[in-house]
């Protein structure tokens, strides 16, 4: 076959064939970059511990002031509260007290009324619109949380009682109320005015 000439494989440096070299050749970018990359960090200044140090102080009083403000938010919020709530029940003591004196001054109403239907002879017309209208007053403070105070045959209660003079007696337990001159009223379980009683003090015997 004299003519012919038989290819041999192209030899490169180091006695590489063309593929290898091929390879090696589209391999190395991603080693060349890694290579520029770690050139670059090391390029990078490294942090100063100082700085790290300043940077933990600061964070960490920022943390503190975090703490304390949020403290002084709940104490604010808490105090808010009890405001709002003696507030409350400062209105509701004001409009129970003012509640009172009216009902007082209804009592002082019926208290005339009462007293002009005891003095009254026989009927009438008048006699009837009194007596009507203090059954109407009575109802009324009834609704409202007014109850009678029975003081009568009672212990004699400072409490509840108002003693206007002592009544010797014999047969009646001492300290015991005797009369009343003023009828006594509470309001849902409290005093709204005393009963004005005469109270029972033991006769004592002439040999005593």
């Amino acid at each position: 076959m004299g003519g012919e000439t038989k290819k041999i494989p192209v030899r490169q440096k180091n006695g590489e064939t063309k593929e290898a070299w091929k390879a090696e050749r589209k391999a190395r970018p991603e080693s060349d970059s890694a290579s520029a990359e770690n050139a670059e960090d090391a390029t990078r200044p490294a942090l100063d511990e100082s700085v790290v140090e300043e940077f933990e102080r600061e964070l960490a009083e920022a943390r503190r002031k975090a703490d304390e403000h949020h403290d002084k938010y709940l104490r604010a919020v808490a105090e808010l509260e009890n405001v709002r709530k003696r507030l409350e029940k400062t209105y509701q003591s004001r409009v129970t007290q003012a509640r009172r004196d009216l009902l007082r001054k209804i009592l002082d109403v019926a208290d005339n009324l009462e007293r002009a239907l005891g003095t009254a002879e026989g009927g009438g017309d008048i006699v009837d619109g009194v007596d009507l209208t203090y059954r109407q007053l009575q109802r009324l403070l009834s609704e409202q949380g007014v109850e009678p105070i029975e003081a009568v045959g009672q212990p004699f209660d400072p409490m509840k009682h108002e003693a206007v003079s002592a009544v010797p007696t014999n047969g009646v337990e001492d300290e015991t109320v005797v009369a009343e001159e003023l009828r006594g009223y509470t309001h849902q379980d409290e005093l709204l005015r005393p009963s004005r009683v005469y109270v029972a003090k033991e006769e004592l015997s002439a040999g005593q």
